[in-house]
């Protein structure tokens, strides 16, 4: 008899240690990402440059034989999940089986979590990428940023002449979004010869479907971690698209926060073989840095801004009045979600982060980067 009731016991728990193991892994997944920035040299060698590095490869190539984004499909077939399953709680609640399906949902939403954090994730407790470039990010004096800054507009200048115009004397990329895609990865490949954990093979960048229609929320590219694509919002003026491309394809390697991500497409554009490449990622750098020295100086920052070559302010101009037709209260939700989201992952500060490219910037001009 006791036997018996032993074995009813076992038969009970067995389901319930069943049901929870999703609930179980999520909290050790949750804690592992809190341990990782304790253990950054132990993570960097054996699980960033190792383990996640073959795996977001073996599925980027993996999705790279479909030609258009599989992770903006899935989005968007769980955004049409939604209101389905919706229906049906409501439908269960009054029928029966709503808790039973709540603990299904549930569930589901740690498998994704788990996937995030394994996939994606834990790159937001990496160490920096200054760290994997060799220099020392430090507090530098309004005097290095100015230098730094007269010295990108000198180059942007330069690299301006070299640079394809349309009917109304603006940057043109000859070839389009395609030619832009297919020769990203030369930049890479580069910087790979020296850093080995940014060289790797991995699926061209793609563009994605509803470019047009997210201009609106002013997002220019998205890396979906699950299928370990590169989505590029083809839809954007042609002067930052080079640069945008190499920030997707940053995050495709692992290089989790958008300052690092922006700040290694600098690096990258630098070291591209092309000269569009080259200025687009010049641009960016110089629109970051004269920011920062406008907040810090107005009038030393107008008196920069007065050396800029005509071409380039052409290519600024239309540039901004490209994104004012598209301002409005969609761009300010996908600002606030993004917030969140950049705050979920320990960037504290949110899409303000995105201003601390200009500390990278300026420890890699200080160490002689460019």
């Amino acid at each position: 008899m006791e036997k018996s009731k032993s074995t009813k016991k076992t038969r009970l728990i067995n389901p319930i240690v069943k049901e929870m193991l999703p609930f179980i892994f999520a909290l050790i997944v949750y804690q592992l990402s809190i341990t990782i920035a304790y253990n950054q040299s132990l993570y960097e060698s054996v699980y960033a440059t190792g383990i996640n590095k073959w795996l977001v490869e073996l599925i980027s190539i993996l999705t790279g034989m479909v030609r258009i984004s599989v992770g903006e499909l899935v989005l968007y077939a769980h955004v049409i999940l939604v209101p389905v399953l919706s229906i049906l709680l409501l439908i269960k609640l009054f029928r029966g089986g709503f808790f039973k399906m709540l603990l299904k949902m549930a569930q589901y939403l740690c498998v994704l979590y788990i996937l995030f954090m394994v996939l994606w994730g834990f790159n937001y407790s990496r160490q920096s990428v200054s760290n994997v470039l060799g220099f020392e990010v430090e507090t530098y004096s309004k005097e290095v940023l100015y230098s730094m800054t007269q010295n990108l507009i000198e180059d942007a200048n330069q690299l301006r002449n070299a640079q394809a115009e349309d009917d109304r004397g603006v940057m043109e990329l000859v070839g389009g979004y395609k030619r832009v895609f297919s020769r990203a990865r030369s930049g890479y490949d580069v910087i790979g010869q020296s850093v080995k954990s940014l060289n790797g093979y991995y699926a061209r960048p793609k563009p994605i479907l509803a470019s047009d229609p997210m201009l609106y929320t002013g997002i220019t590219g998205v890396y979906f971690p699950f299928t370990g694509e590169a989505n590029v919002n083809i839809a954007i003026p042609d002067l930052l698209l080079p640069a945008t491309t190499l920030h997707e394809m940053a995050h495709q390697r692992g290089i989790a926060p958008e300052d690092e991500a922006n700040f290694l497409a600098f690096v990258v554009g630098r070291l591209h073989p092309d000269i569009d490449f080259q200025y687009s990622s010049t641009v960016l750098a110089l629109i970051h840095a004269m920011n920062a020295l406008h907040a810090q100086d107005p009038e030393l920052a107008m008196a920069l801004r007065a050396t800029y070559s005509e071409a380039i302010n052409r290519d600024l101009a239309a540039y901004g009045q490209f994104w004012k037709a598209y301002e409005g209260k969609t761009n300010e939700v996908a600002d606030r979600v993004n917030d969140t989201y950049l705050k979920s992952n320990r960037q504290e500060e949110g899409i303000r982060s995105y201003g601390k490219m200009v500390d990278l910037l300026l420890g890699y001009y200080a160490n002689g980067g460019f």
